[in-house]
């Protein structure tokens, strides 16, 4: 590992700052920048870790996973994605340790980018990064307020679904979760018991799983027979069926944006990202192992939802119901995590007027609050609107969500571009730093960002549908249409990163 570089606090005005000329603002002078450092490196893990939540993820698209390639593709698959994940985690964790902002990519990219597209590739990043955010928090939402009707549907076979009961749910979830998120000093309390919850969840699906299963998968079952009923060719249908699994390890620039909310973040941020890798690892392969070694066969074409699997291996509706519940819990603390993820992307996007309205959006709530509360409102009025989407068409929202994991790896790639193009050697680093390795997981993660955005816009199944058809590339084209449009009619003439502050 290199020495690292010289640590200095300052400034660096931007080379347009015409916009405002020379003095800051009055939202920089003080009411837009958090002073409170609440945050330890173990409360970040559980924020962060508490947003990925690999191993509920994991247990999330089990049903719609397994059809693509059936135990193999889980296991290997997640071998797979966690050296992705590694990799992505290093190499945010090398920017965040040379330019600790909690502003994370998009002010990456101002600081690395040639001038001349030096706002519009640095706005552009921002609002990527943003609406990634705000589709996984829709996702998590509707994930939770579907899993607890499948508790009911699971007690009650005469109950049917309908999709405006999940809308409700969404939106309670929504609120709640969205206030919970107010107070400062509560956060790192709240993150550090979720922490708790997730990973104590997972071992309770260990433990309970392989104390009352009574058959167990053959290592040929587990490793090698592949059930696909997808349409497509094996080789396709594993690569599409990636992004159930890469779903369950997204969320990783989230402890970023804890910039100014925790102490020496060149050292701390880093390690928050590469202990949420570890944490996912373990807890991921206990719960892949206690569900599909405990089924002597994985059916395809059956119900393979995480609570229908639960029943099949312990023979119990309580045993199944009582580890779903803490399930359920983690993934309301997991969306209590991307509320706070997307408002201070929000909150630094606003400090640079990158929103209409960033007078209030980028400003800090006096005590009791210490956060960006309005800020909070305004991402969480953004998944209330998705929610509607919700209601409207199944479909399209499931696009608009998947679509949310590749906006993350747009968002991480474009400041590696720029860093490999500047030269790994003669970037000025951090103490979070290593020569070889760094540039092995920056190339690690460019290749993976290429062949998601080619094989998850796949149609999951062939012959592709209507009603099951993958609208992810179209929408793509809308987000690059929204982010042409208010670049165009308010970022332009607006958008400014007045100052860039190293600590």
């Amino acid at each position: 590992m290199d020495a690292p570089s010289e640590n200095y606090t300052g400034s660096i005005a931007s080379d347009t700052a015409e916009h405002d000329g020379s003095q800051p603002s009055t939202i920089d002078k003080g009411t837009s920048f958090q002073t409170q450092k609440a945050f330890t490196t173990l409360s970040a893990i559980g924020t962060g870790y508490g947003a990925t939540n690999t191993a509920v993820g994991l247990l999330l698209v089990l049903g719609s996973t397994v059809p693509m390639g059936g135990s193999p593709l889980f296991f290997w698959g997640f071998i797979l994605l966690i050296v992705v994940a590694w990799a992505t985690a290093s190499s945010l964790a090398e920017l965040a340790s040379a330019m600790p902002h909690p502003g994370g990519q998009y002010i990456w990219v101002n600081q690395l980018a040639p001038p001349s597209i030096r706002r519009g590739l640095s706005y552009s990043t921002a609002m990527i990064s943003w609406l990634g955010a705000v589709a996984t928090g829709a996702s998590a939402c509707l994930s939770a307020s579907v899993g607890i009707f499948g508790v009911v549907s699971f007690l009650n076979p005469d109950f049917v679904y309908r999709r405006w009961m999940g809308f409700v749910a969404f939106q309670i979830l929504n609120l709640v979760t969205m206030f919970c998120s107010f107070f400062e000093q509560a956060l790192p309390k709240i993150s550090k018991a979720l922490l708790f919850v997730s990973v104590a969840s997972a071992a309770v699906v260990f433990v309970t799983l392989f104390a009352t299963s009574r058959q167990h998968a053959s290592p040929e079952t587990f490793f090698i027979t592949i059930s696909n009923t997808s349409g497509w060719q094996d080789g396709i249908a594993f690569l599409t069926g990636l992004s159930g699994i890469n779903w369950s390890l997204c969320c990783l620039d989230l402890v970023t944006h804890l910039a100014e909310e925790i102490p020496s973040p060149s050292t701390n941020i880093p390690r928050a990202l590469m202990w949420s890798i570890v944490v996912g690892f373990i807890s991921g392969i206990l719960v892949i192992t206690s569900v599909l070694v405990n089924i002597p066969a994985v059916d395809a074409d059956d119900d393979n939802s995480a609570l229908i699997l639960f029943y099949k291996i312990s023979g119990s509706k309580a045993v199944a119901v009582g580890i779903w519940i803490p399930i359920l819990v983690a993934i309301v603390g997991a969306l209590w995590s991307i509320q706070v993820w997307q408002s201070r992307l929000s909150w630094t996007i606003s400090r640079e007027r990158g929103f209409p309205l960033h007078r209030y959006l980028g400003r800090i709530a006096s005590e009791p609050f210490s956060t960006p509360v309005w800020s909070l409102v305004w991402s969480a009025a953004f998944s209330a609107a998705f929610g509607c989407l919700y209601l409207a068409s199944e479909q399209a929202f499931n696009s608009l969500i998947s679509t949310g994991l590749l906006l993350q790896y747009i968002s991480y790639s474009t400041p590696v571009v720029l860093l490999l193009v500047q030269g790994r050697s003669t970037f000025r680093h951090g103490p979070f730093w290593y020569p070889r390795l760094g540039l092995m997981a920056n190339l690690i993660m460019l290749g993976w960002t290429v062949v998601a955005i080619v094989f998850y816009c796949f149609p999951y199944q062939i012959p592709a549908e209507a009603e099951k058809m993958n609208y992810v590339s179209a929408v793509l084209i809308v987000v690059a249409f929204f982010i042409c449009t208010i670049w165009f009619t308010f970022g332009r003439r607006n958008y400014q990163v007045n100052y860039f502050l190293r600590k």
